[in-house]
């Protein structure tokens, strides 16, 4: 696997040298626009629509939206002088239990790996201590021109490095303003509800996380560019639910049936 960026993981005064690799692959099923008469592929082409007329690549520039009427333009060389330099570096700022971070902050996750002999006992150590102390480690990277905040922690022999959103990016669920009452809720409902968890509950099984929508959709380009004629099969028609207290109890069940 090729590496995507490498550099150094600074822990203090201690510099490990490091590599970085995609630690999930997306394998998303994307499809062309073509022209159905001949097959080509089409062209978007760029339209002025008050000018009426399309316009080539120098006529246009980059601007910010304000509102319906104001734009302001940014130039490239703008831009370019406010890019931050690319670093070497991955600076930790501190350790944390990672407990204390919400799941709405993770982003991305990579693999952190220790690069040439040089490192590897400084990455042993650390990712031995880590372990036994509970702990991640919070830095900060500048890849590519952009800026990462990263979750470092120690998982099966490498460091995972999980990118996280940036504070202003995540919208707090506090502010949905949705609040549970729980002196409203019925105990009959919670009892049933908590014995249909208990008979729903199992190990987790990250193998049966499959995109079935991709796999039929393959299914139905294979068949099609053999000439093959693909049908679909039709979905079961759910039950209809009368009322919260029906439901679970038919839900529980179904639950402790397949159990048995």
């Amino acid at each position: 696997m090729k590496a995507t960026w490498s550099g150094f993981l600074r822990i203090g005064l201690v510099t490990i040298p490091v590599k970085l690799y995609p630690a999930v692959v997306k394998r998303a099923i994307s499809f062309h626009l073509i022209h159905k008469d001949c097959g080509s592929r089409i062209k978007y082409l760029k339209f002025c629509p008050r000018c009426n007329k399309t316009l080539d690549d120098d006529e246009i520039v980059r601007a910010y939206f304000l509102d319906k009427d104001h734009y302001v333009v940014i130039t490239d060389e703008e831009l370019a002088s406010l890019k931050l330099a690319t670093s070497d570096t991955i600076e930790v700022k501190y350790f944390v239990d990672e407990r204390e971070i919400a799941p709405i902050y993770y982003a991305d996750a990579h693999y952190l790996l220790p690069e040439g002999e040089g490192g590897k006992e400084a990455f042993a150590i650390f990712y031995k201590a880590m372990q036994e102390k509970g702990k991640a480690a919070l830095g900060q990277a500048i890849i590519r021109q952009r800026e990462y905040p990263l979750l470092i922690k120690p998982y099966e022999g490498k460091f995972l490095a999980s990118s996280l959103h940036f504070y202003q990016d995540v919208i707090r669920a506090e502010d949905l303003k949705v609040e549970i009452d729980e002196e409203k809720l019925d105990p009959r409902y919670l009892q049933l509800a908590g014995q249909l968890i208990d008979s729903l509950t199992e190990h987790f099984k990250p193998e049966e996380l499959v995109d079935h929508y991709a796999e039929a959709v393959l299914k139905l380009v294979e068949a099609k560019a053999r000439g093959e004629k693909f049908e679909l099969k039709a979905a079961e028609e759910k039950a209809k639910v009368i009322s919260l207290m029906e439901a679970l109890k038919a839900s529980l069940e179904k639950a402790e049936k397949k159990a048995a």
